[in-house]
């Protein structure tokens, strides 16, 4: 009898160890801490997977990815999806806070669930057609699940916010992958079937590679009928004029200079970019001038709120500051502010299921 009882005991204490050595906790949607309400960053971690000095250095990639295009980014760790479907769950928690701004959909999630041993990375609509199913996956295929396979957790979500946020900024981050002999290996399926998706041209992906020909394809000099070469981005400043190259610091519009190697013979073209802080100055009409909001009294479900906008010029004299009028904060949501301001939530983006997820 009491070496029965000195069994059970002894079972009793080893399924205590393992409860107590896998936090089995799952949370819900509603009960995640929105980073932005709390103290006006991007980074949840729940089960404190990540070091203090990684979150430090997200939440600066972020803070300077916002600053230049206006995008949101919210990283996002959990114990557990408690059954459900990370795809689902992503969704959820990107409606439910709102990331991204309200005109433009610009947000992303990276959302890692630790016990299920998933990520997600949750694309808003506006930025599908940089950021289509098919590169999303890719990028964890590369430079995220790797690290997590290794263990390296750190070094995953730093590397895949990375190159997420170079995507955004159209400046791309040179990272090398990490790979495996057995994760090759199971890369060639997928690729495959990338590859024939690839062939069908539809939707946003033929619009982007389209875009994607036309800017970049080769050129003929319509004076002697040499082939044209694209400069530098160092040698076509001296072809630049000091507008001009203020608008490509300020990431407001990019700039390419084809010239002719034989006559000289050279033009200018202009790729304003998509997501920018940078608008058209009303004054000089250069993409230079920039708006912040400050928000003076928020809204709530029972009144409207007001913001001050300021509007400064980084070329000309322009500056103006006038106040507007938030819309009352709906009911059904309590992250859905309207548009940017100083902090205190997202800015009102959905998405409707785009990007990618991985086991590892």
């Amino acid at each position: 009898m009491k070496t029965i009882f000195r069994r059970g005991i002894w079972v009793l204490a080893l399924g205590l160890l393992a409860v107590a050595g896998t936090d089995a906790r799952a949370e819900r949607v509603d009960e995640i801490p929105n980073p932005k309400a709390r103290d006006n960053t991007w980074v949840t971690d729940l089960p404190g997977r990540l070091r203090p000095d990684t979150v430090q250095q997200l939440n600066s990639l972020i803070d300077q990815l916002e600053r230049e295009t206006t995008a949101e980014m919210a990283v996002v760790v959990i114990h557990s999806l408690d059954g459900r479907s990370i795809e689902e769950f992503a969704v959820d928690l990107y409606r439910h806070w709102g990331i991204g701004q309200r005109e433009t959909n610009n947000g992303l999630l990276f959302l890692w669930a630790v016990n299920d041993r998933h990520v997600r990375v949750e694309v808003g609509y506006g930025l599908e057609p940089f950021l289509p199913d098919g590169k999303v996956g890719a990028i964890l295929d590369h430079h995220v699940i790797p690290h997590f396979k290794a263990e390296d957790y750190d070094q995953g979500v730093l590397q895949g916010v990375q190159v997420l946020a170079g995507v955004i900024r159209n400046d791309p981050v040179d990272l090398p992958s990490v790979t495996t002999q057995s994760y090759e290996q199971e890369e060639t399926p997928l690729s495959l079937i990338l590859l024939l998706v690839g062939l069908v041209p539809v939707g946003i992906g033929s619009v982007v590679g389209y875009r994607k020909w036309r800017r970049y394809h080769k050129r003929t000099c319509p004076e002697c009928g040499t082939r044209m070469l694209r400069l530098s981005e160092t040698e076509e400043d001296e072809l630049l004029d000091e507008v001009k190259q203020l608008e490509e610091r300020l990431r407001s519009v990019d700039y390419d200079v084809w010239k002719c190697p034989h006559c000289s013979h050279h033009f200018t073209l202009r790729y304003p970019k998509w997501f920018s802080r940078y608008g058209k100055c009303p004054q000089c009409h250069n993409r230079t001038c920039s708006k912040t909001e400050e928000t003076i009294t928020p809204a709530t479900t029972m009144s409207t709120g007001t913001a001050k906008v300021t509007e400064d010029c980084a070329f000309c004299t322009y500056h103006r500051v006038y106040h507007r009028t938030i819309p009352r904060v709906s009911s059904s949501s309590s992250s859905s502010g309207g548009g940017r301001s100083s902090g205190g939530s997202f800015g009102g983006g959905s998405s409707g299921g785009g990007g990618a997820s991985r086991g590892y």
